[in-house]
């Protein structure tokens, strides 16, 4: 399996670059910034570096699965949350698909269920998170959107709750409980579901048994 890791130096794509790793799935991290290089040289690999704002369609050669796990950080503004959560996303599909990947794995929000019910800060960012997730699955790629709820970067707890909406309140899951689902999806063969998620208390693997 040939992994593609988008977004591999962010809060949430480090640690699963770390699991992948850490489950011998070889992967190519790819990062914006050649300075953050070195924090991949323990995994034995290379980083590919581009900038999601150009065209960065050349890192897809030879690739079967891409994990989208880039993001717009809280206080960067509409513009980046355009550019980082919709349409470097869409741009990634159609590299895909240009190169024959087998699968795409993005990871998006559980605000994307429902934008128009988001608080008003995040509506944007949710409306832009579902406009990639809605062209991510009218690809005609395989695909797994995956929809954590609120983030935290506490120790993960290997634990979860599988939810399909936005509208009650939620437990906060932790990005390295994020990134273990991302791996453990892989290792189901989980493809062309929309899996939400939560803090909770099943174990990771037997929560995705279910979906």
């Amino acid at each position: 399996m040939s992994i593609l890791l988008i977004g591999a130096s962010g809060r949430t794509g480090r640690l699963v670059a770390e699991k992948l790793h850490d489950a011998a799935m070889p992967f190519s991290p790819l990062i914006r910034n050649a300075a953050k290089s070195d924090a991949f040289e323990r995994f034995g690999v290379r980083p590919l570096i581009a900038d999601l704002s150009g065209d960065f369609s050349h890192v897809f050669s030879g690739i079967q699965t891409v994990i989208y796990a880039a993001g717009s950080a809280e206080t960067e503004g509409l513009e980046q949350e355009r550019q980082i959560d919709r349409d470097a996303i869409i741009r990634s599909v159609d590299y895909a698909k240009q190169s024959g990947v087998g699968l795409f794995v993005v990871i998006s929000a559980l605000l994307a269920y429902a934008p128009e019910r988001s608080p008003q800060a995040l509506q944007h960012y949710s409306q832009m998170k579902r406009e990639s997730d809605d062209y991510v699955i009218a690809s005609g790629l395989d695909y797994l959107v995956l929809r954590p709820g609120t983030l935290t970067m506490e120790p993960g707890v290997g634990t979860i709750e599988i939810v399909s909406d936005a509208d009650s309140p939620r437990d906060p899951v932790t990005r390295e409980d994020v990134a273990e689902v991302v791996v453990d999806a892989l290792k189901a063969r989980l493809v062309n579901k929309v899996i939400g998620f939560v803090g909770g208390d099943r174990p990771i693997a037997d929560a995705l048994a279910d979906v």
